[in-house]
């Protein structure tokens, strides 16, 4: 078994009520895997919130990292290892309001 920390951003965080998770995963398993997971323990709104409306691939907004690195498309068949960190956000769009007032 492997033992992962899933870390939630933005709405993700509102949907599962909480800034992070510890989940334990088969040896092997796959950021999927992980995701499989998270939906069967956090039912429809988490579905709604990561899959797009048909169900069948990721959100066109969602931002997936395992251990800070962005992945890209097809990720999901990433094998994961015990102690990585991956964070569920979304891409964010526009300018950066801080940098404005400079």
């Amino acid at each position: 078994m492997i033992k992962v920390t899933v870390e939630y951003l933005l709405k993700f965080k509102d949907v599962v009520g909480k800034d992070r998770d510890e989940v334990e995963l088969k040896d092997s398993s796959t950021v999927k895997d992980l995701i499989n997971e998270l939906q069967r323990r956090y039912g429809e709104d988490f579905r709604k919130e990561f899959f797009n409306p048909s169900g069948d691939e990721i959100g066109g907004n969602v931002l997936i990292l395992v251990n800070d690195k962005v992945l890209s498309s097809g990720g999901l068949d990433v094998k994961l290892s015990n102690g990585d960190v991956v964070t569920l956000t979304y891409v964010v769009f526009g300018g950066c309001p801080l940098c404005a007032a400079s």
